[in-house]
């Protein structure tokens, strides 16, 4: 398993280079700025995921043998310990995080690069132009790396200097053995006791999410282990799409009920990165549109943020605006290809959506609800009935949070749709809406529920009244009733509207 497969890319869509003069000075002007500059000019290349192991690869690889060269030239000794390594290895180690920062790596290698250069001058010059220099570019690439680099020279030309008069050339080779076992073992063990698989899984799982690989996103969430709502979010997605929603539903943890179908707003910026996925795939593009503006306001223009802005824009008609978003994308390297694409659906009059939902100019203002997807996803169904995805959603939402009456009111919108039987959830919900009504009102629905499914409410019913749970839970863990009373986050009774 490629255990940096999804990180490279990742660091890739955090940022978007730009060939211009204004993104140049954002960053010339604040501290640190230069170097985050020319990290974001080096990431732009990781769009080719193979181009950018190679790139880090070498970033690492300088970084420990610049601190070698600039040892040798001034002490005239190699260290006999290699610590200039422990830094390199360090940074692998943290790479592994999607928090890490890569200009941090980036702005080492370029102070041991410049002290490099100055090694070639007279050892007096060299010692005299040190403080100056770091004076001049400390503004510029900050003083932590700036630390962290005369550190590692100072004790690599210390430990060359003492250090290396008791190693013979046998004991040299016996002392590189020692050290790269060493070295190499530690951090092979804090590697795999840093590495988050967890996050590793969210990432991959994304991945697969926007390549439309959903059967992939299944196994990334069977692969997953605890309760994550973004997991959750991600594979009832899939479930949908591979057209297990109504069957399979709570064959899987939901621990956040209706919360598990979408991301409520809740003021946290972490969401409005994933917000728009679900909305996107239902069609609702003004509510994705709003959703991806949010998350440029969080996280600024990158890549996939003002890529989404374009597609959405052109949907929603706003060519202009779309435009403008366009013009950005034309600045990067890699994905001003896209513009021409995008240009060409505004000049036809296309749309990147074929199931966005359409413009209606005599719809009235309608806000939407930022906190229950529920009322959007009725809307969607009332506006176009065709819309599997909503109605599967909205039954879902209906049954997640107890709603049952709401649910057998909508349940007739299922004859839209070529289903060979009512899906299993469907019908345990709707029998025990059967339980709790009249026979009039029930007919009214003019659904029938099979004998299998009346058998097998018998038996669990039988089973929950001898509070025989462990049977309970094996035989009916993955229907409607087991939810109902044991796992919904709105207890264990229904709830007859909201």
């Amino acid at each position: 398993m490629d255990s940096l497969a999804y990180i490279i890319p990742y660091h890739e869509q955090q940022e978007l280079f730009l060939f211009s003069r204004s993104y140049l000075e954002s960053y010339l002007y604040e501290s640190g700025g230069l170097g985050r500059y020319m990290a974001n000019f080096i990431i732009q290349f990781f769009y080719y995921p193979y181009a950018g192991k190679v790139i880090f690869t070498l970033l690492l690889s300088f970084i420990y043998l610049l601190p070698c060269l600039i040892c040798q030239r001034i002490a005239r000794q190699n260290d006999p310990l290699h610590l200039a390594v422990l830094i390199p290895l360090y940074l692998l180690i943290q790479f592994e995080s999607i928090d890490f920062k890569f200009y941090h790596a980036s702005n080492i290698f370029c102070y041991l690069l410049i002290f490099y250069c100055l090694s070639f001058l007279r050892k007096r010059y060299f010692y005299y132009s040190l403080i100056p220099i770091s004076l001049i570019t400390v503004f510029n690439l900050g003083w932590m790396p700036l630390l962290i680099s005369v550190s590692v020279i100072i004790i690599s030309g210390l430990s060359a200097k003492y250090l290396s008069r008791f190693f013979t050339d046998k004991k040299y080779y016996y002392c590189l053995s020692i050290c790269i076992c060493l070295y190499t073992g530690s951090t092979s063990y804090l590697f795999i006791i840093n590495y988050n698989m967890k996050e590793r899984l969210l990432l991959e799982a994304e991945d697969h999410l926007k390549k439309k690989e959903w059967e992939k996103v299944l196994h990334c969430a069977d692969k997953f282990r605890g309760n994550n709502q973004l997991m959750e979010y991600f594979r009832n997605m899939a479930l949908f799409h591979i057209g297990r929603m109504p069957y399979d539903l709570l064959k899987y943890p939901q621990t956040k009920g209706v919360a598990s179908l979408c991301l409520p707003w809740t003021g946290e910026p972490e969401r409005s990165r994933y917000g728009h996925y679900i909305y996107e795939q239902l069609g609702y593009i003004n509510e994705a549109h709003r959703w991806a503006f949010e998350a440029m306001v969080v996280y600024g223009e990158t890549a996939p943020i003002i890529t989404n802005l374009v597609r959405y824009n052109i949907a929603i008609q706003r060519y202009g605006v779309a435009h403008r978003f366009i013009n950005v994308l034309k600045q990067s390297l890699f994905y001003k290809r896209d513009t021409e694409i995008y240009e060409k659906m505004i000049r036809e009059k296309q749309s990147p959506f074929p199931n966005a939902l359409s413009y209606n100019p005599e719809e009235k203002v309608r806000f939407a609800n930022i906190l229950n997807i529920g009322p959007e996803l009725s809307y969607l169904c009332d506006r176009d009935s065709s819309n599997q995805m909503a109605f599967e959603y909205l039954m879902s939402d209906l049954l997640l949070s107890n709603q049952i009456t709401r649910f057998a009111e909508n349940l007739g919108r299922i004859r839209t749709f070529p289903y060979a039987s009512l899906p299993r959830l469907y019908e345990e919900a709707l029998y025990t809406y059967k339980l709790g009504v009249d026979k009039e009102t029930y007919d009214k629905l003019g659904f029938t529920i099979s004998e299998e499914t009346e058998y097998r409410f018998r038996t669990y019913y039988t089973l929950y009244r001898k509070k025989e749970i462990k049977k309970l839970k094996e035989q009916f863990g993955d229907t409607f009733w087991y939810y109902l009373h044991f796992l919904s986050p709105y207890g264990n009774k229904i709830i007859d509207k909201q």
